[in-house]
């Protein structure tokens, strides 16, 4: 009966640890990021474009960087916001397409991520893409030039920039890559052990609030196969956006290869009209 005891505190405590740290520390959890600064001449080399690299500050001061391709005669610039790992290099890549297409591309790193310093919170990577944007503006762009552009977690980041900038106007249009209706029910979805979840995790990364309030056209994309973000949360948020809004869902899609399945093409088709 001692020893049942035992066990069983050890179990509580270890439970109680768990909780605890998933609380305090929940960069070991939520993210992923490559602290390594991005190589923008090993970009360029392997996929071309004049890349800048640029710095500027978030509102509480935090020096950021960012890479930004301007091209001649360009009426459109997509911000990109990647998601809760690697850094811009990373994901690169994915934007040649849109370059191709005419578009001029910004896509700022985040605290923490990319040589970044600072610590990883929700109320940081917000004040990051708000940053991001605002430096736009100062690049001269209005918010009828710009598309939002957010990836996975960065999907939080579009919808609250987009939301906190609208008074300037609507954007051009805010596209969503396999988004998420909260970083809490991704959780709920994909953790079935018994855990306090509504207390554990501060940093919920609401995106309904936020996706009810925007009044610029939206396209959200996911993968019917997605296995870190399963596609009911993204049509729940699609539920709950205004019109106009859009969803394309990939039958073979999971969560990071969109790109393979090409679907820039499908982008930059319902992008023409924005």
């Amino acid at each position: 009966m001692k020893k049942m005891v035992m066990f069983i505190g050890i179990v509580i405590g270890l439970y109680i640890a768990f909780c605890a740290t998933v609380y305090f520390y929940p960069q070991y959890f939520f993210y992923n990021p490559d602290k390594q600064a991005s190589d923008s001449a090993r970009a360029i080399e392997k996929y071309g474009y004049n890349i800048k690299e640029v710095k500027f500050r978030a509102a509480d001061g935090t020096e950021l960087s960012g890479w930004y391709v301007p091209q001649k005669g360009s009426k459109k610039v997509i911000a990109f916001m990647h998601g809760n790992s690697y850094n811009v290099e990373k994901f690169y890549k994915k934007l040649v397409p849109l370059l191709d297409a005419g578009y001029s591309i910004f896509a700022g790193e985040y605290r923490g991520f990319g040589g970044v310093k600072g610590k990883i919170t929700q109320a940081g990577l917000e004040q990051d893409a708000i940053a991001a944007v605002e430096y736009l503006y100062q690049q001269g762009w209005k918010n009828n030039q710009i598309i939002i552009y957010g990836m996975s977690l960065g999907s939080h980041m579009a919808v609250n920039t987009a939301e906190k900038l609208q008074k300037d106007g609507k954007f051009a249009a805010v596209v969503l890559e396999v988004p998420f209706d909260s970083l809490l029910n991704v959780v709920k979805e994909v953790v079935f052990v018994p855990l306090p979840l509504e207390t554990i995790i501060k940093d919920k990364y609401d995106n309904v609030a936020s996706i009810k309030e925007i009044k610029s056209p939206i396209l959200i994309m996911g993968g019917e196969r997605d296995k870190v973000v399963p596609i009911i949360l993204a049509k729940r948020l699609y539920a709950e956006a205004q019109d106009p809004k859009d969803i394309i869902i990939y039958e073979e899609g999971g969560h990071n290869d969109l790109y393979d399945l090409k679907n820039y093409n499908e982008l930059i088709e319902w992008l023409k009209n924005k």
